[in-house]
């Protein structure tokens, strides 16, 4: 499914899970930001994209409040790009954002027009308009001003829609791709929202960096295989792992279901609201790609949130798990992990309202 291939085969790294041979590591949390009632640049609305500014500040895209916040390392608050509105520089409901190889910050919002990007200092640049209707989504950055996202097309043939998925990298001036690195198309029933979701909108999850790696894997029930690629396109290894299988109770599949069917709905879908999750965890559920040139891998199958570290040869180094987070809560954490360090938060918050937590590693 690759756009272009290089004559370098792949390495491949199958490892086993060696209980006794892992070394284990523990994710601490050292301080938060975000309150329930107070200053409104500490209140987060819904986190929707975490990434940091060129010098290591912290940047949230908060998808309510129609903006990014900006802070430093140690929680302050710097500055806030954007809000909600209709002028230049304006946001009406943001899916994604990512800072630029040149310090630039991107976001994309459809509904307001296309990707907007500021200078570090947060003046407002300008709007691509090309990037407009089915949005690019989850972007994360490559190398340059290029970033990796995936898009889906729709098309009606002969009385049936066809949905074209790709995942890519892509420039902020064009939603045209420039190296497609997985892509796929199948016939859709406009009733049935389960099948869009499973085949393209959650179909592969990824990590990439601004040196241009990038590591592929599908949201897969059975099979826990990485891919990994340099920014053109070219393969470089293969990491396979053995995890077993992990069934989801009624109750997980009913709060997942009733979670991403709201979630779709927030976000201004238009479709029909009745995903069906499966029934088994995915084997993996992220990944990140920290400074020293290791790939984070997080496990679907564990409620804690739990990750297997690899080096880019995929080598296993050790494993790594999120002190005090359990039970199906720990299902519903995303933790960003890149060069200047770990931030985590909570899509479904128990006490009502989101924080963001950074973490150091044990």
């Amino acid at each position: 499914m690759l756009c272009s291939c290089g004559e370098i085969e792949p390495e491949t790294a199958i490892q086993t899970n060696n209980q006794e041979t892992i070394q284990h590591r523990t994710l601490i949390k050292v301080d938060s930001i975000g309150v329930e009632l107070g200053d409104a640049n500490y209140v987060l609305g819904s986190i929707e994209a975490i990434d940091h500014t060129i010098d290591g500040n912290i940047l949230v895209l908060d998808r309510p409040a129609c903006s990014v916040i900006e802070y430093t390392p140690e929680g302050e608050f710097v500055q806030r790009l954007g809000r909600q509105g209709s002028a230049p520089g304006e946001f009406v409901n943001p899916l994604a954002m990512t800072r630029l190889g040149d310090g630039r910050i991107a976001v994309l919002d459809p509904y307001a027009g296309g990707f907007f990007t500021f200078f570090p200092d947060g003046t407002f640049e300008a709007a691509a308009d090309e990037i407009i209707g089915e949005p690019i989504l989850w972007i994360s950055p490559s190398v340059g001003n290029t970033f990796i996202g995936t898009i889906n097309s729709f098309e009606q043939i002969d009385n049936e829609i066809i949905v074209t998925a790709i995942l890519a990298r892509f420039s902020v001036e064009s939603k045209e791709p420039i190296t497609i690195y997985w892509e796929t198309s199948f016939a859709w029933d406009f009733q049935d929202i389960t099948p869009l979701m499973k085949d393209a909108y959650f179909a592969q999850t990824w990590a990439s960096d601004r040196d241009g790696n990038v590591f592929i894997a599908a949201h897969s029930p059975e099979n826990y295989i990485i891919n990994g690629f340099t920014a053109e396109g070219e393969p470089t290894v293969t990491i396979e792992l053995d995890v077993e299988q992990v069934i989801k109770s009624e109750e997980e599949i009913e709060e997942e279901a009733y979670f991403w069917n709201t979630r779709a709905r927030n976000m201004g879908s238009n479709g029909p609201f009745n995903y069906q999750p499966d029934e088994h965890r995915w084997m993996i559920h992220s990944m990140g790609i920290d400074g020293e040139n290791r790939l984070w891998v997080r496990r679907g199958t564990e409620e804690t949130p739990t990750f297997d570290v690899f080096d880019f040869e995929g080598n296993y180094l050790f494993k790594a798990e999120l002190e005090g987070v359990g039970g199906a809560d720990g299902l519903f954490w995303e933790i960003k992990i890149d060069k200047f360090g770990i931030v985590a938060y909570s899509l479904d918050p128990a006490d009502g309202y989101q924080k963001l937590y950074m973490l150091e590693m044990q």
